[in-house]
């Protein structure tokens, strides 16, 4: 693996020292990361080889950015002085842009990491980029303040078919897709991100799918058709009983209001959100992707089509509307 090092360094109005050199054309200061030497020392050399020999008091990171199996980092080198931009300018070969003129100065990767260094600098914080680019779910976790978890849903196993008769269920969840192939996946206060359904009650007569619809109900104030089985996951934890969480899906017709939980007393968010995207954010690891695969082969039996995972992340708003076309929102004095 390959580590390039480089600096954001701007002048009093704000404008990015570019230096030239790369193959790319003009960029940050940059220089690839030497045996021994930390990055933050090799951020300082950046900028020295690129400016007329001047050495920056580095502060921390901003950027860290993964690309083609290479580590980008770029480090906070502060603003030059006035002096220091006519010793800069003054070689003729670095200068300074600025940032609406980056498109044209630069290559379209070194101006996403140049906005996420500024975005960071402004925020006092470092940003991870793929590619220069938030991944999408790391996004999505840092807009609607969703907590990193560790999941031991991740060891469940899936299965398809009907769920044995020997094995208690203990959950039901639905995937529950709306007209534009994006699923509803609900958000707790404490950040925990995960389909809507949930524990099989004495009232549910051990039926999955009256548990999944009275759970959906309570956690969402979401109608849907009657929900169709996907699956089962086998959980088997260590030194606890065997039990088997099943997997439902179906498509929401009306949506309320958002309300309290009755078991819990809170309000959840409610986002939609590409199919393939759900795991990774539920924390489900590789192993949901047959779940994933089901859900959306039956989604498309049943006219529609999966959204793609560049599709954007939503939330309903509070009331349910202006947010879907083909739901209709549910009124209060409408029957449930």
């Amino acid at each position: 693996m390959t580590s390039t090092v480089a600096a954001l360094v701007t002048d009093p109005d704000g404008r990015i020292l570019l230096t030239p050199g790369r193959s790319a054309g003009p960029g940050l200061p940059a220089v690839a990361l030497r045996p021994g030497e930390t990055p933050r020392a090799a951020a300082g050399r950046a900028v020295a080889l690129g400016a007329a020999g001047l050495v920056p008091r580095v502060g921390g990171p901003l950027v860290l950015d993964w690309a083609a199996g290479s580590a980008y980092h770029v480090f906070e080198a502060g603003e030059a002085g006035a002096s220091a931009v006519r010793r800069i300018t003054a070689g003729g070969t670095a200068g300074f842009v600025d940032l609406a003129e980056l498109p044209t100065e630069t290559d379209p990767v070194e101006v996403r990491r140049i906005a996420a260094a500024l975005a960071a600098r402004a925020g006092e914080s470092t940003v991870y980029l793929e590619d220069g680019r938030p991944p999408p779910v790391l996004a999505m976790m840092r807009r609607y303040r969703i907590a990193p978890r560790l999941h031991g849903g991740a060891a469940w196993r899936w299965h398809t078919g009907p769920v044995p008769a020997d094995l208690p269920v203990r959950h039901a969840w639905v995937w529950l897709f709306v007209p534009d192939g994006r699923v509803v996946v609900y958000v707790d206060v404490h950040g925990t991100a995960g389909l809507p359904g949930g524990t099989l009650e004495t009232v549910d007569h051990g039926d999955p799918v009256a548990a999944a619809v009275r759970e959906v109900r309570e956690e969402t104030q979401i109608e849907m058709t009657p929900p169709v089985h996907l699956g089962y996951l086998v959980d088997a934890p260590p030194g606890g009983p065997t039990v088997g969480r099943v997997r439902l899906a179906a498509v929401v017709t009306r949506i309320g209001r958002s309300a309290p939980d009755p078991a819990t007393g809170t309000v959840h968010r409610r986002l939609l959100v590409p199919p393939r995207l759900v795991a990774e954010l539920c924390g489900w690891g590789p192993g949901a992707d047959g779940q994933t695969r089901a859900a959306v082969a039956a989604a498309r039996d049943r006219g529609i089509a999966e959204a793609p995972g560049t599709a954007p992340v939503t939330e309903i708003p509070p009331d349910g509307s202006g947010i879907l076309t083909g739901v209709r929102l549910l009124r209060p004095t409408d029957p449930t």
